[in-house]
């Protein structure tokens, strides 16, 4: 912590699309990102696509804090939510989640 406030922390996904699955997996993160709108802690997200593998993608959150991010993530609506989207998925996808230190913006 910092000054008594909890640090945010960013959840990292690095995903790999199932060929011709595109249009379904971003249908499918929309209502993700419907979803999670209202949850606690949730500051936003992006989706990234890879330009150099149009296979790979990138998905960051940002939460307020790490127990806004567990508890998310072990509520049943985050299970039912994210089945569709990971439906579109290779199994060699990759998450994590960093306690952001510094930021900046422009």
């Amino acid at each position: 912590m910092t000054g008594g406030a909890p640090e945010r922390v960013r959840v990292v996904r690095l995903l790999r699309v199932r060929e011709g699955m595109e249009a379904d997996f971003v249908a499918s993160y929309r209502e993700v990102r419907r979803g999670s709108a209202g949850v606690p802690g949730h500051l936003g997200e992006q989706l990234c696509r890879s330009l150099d593998d149009p296979a790979q993608w990138l998905l960051t959150s940002e939460w307020e804090s790490f127990e806004a991010v567990r508890a998310w993530r072990t509520g049943s609506a985050h299970r039912t939510l994210v089945e569709p989207m990971n439906a579109c998925l290779h199994d060699d996808r990759w998450t994590a989640v960093f306690q952001v230190r510094e930021s900046t913006t422009a």
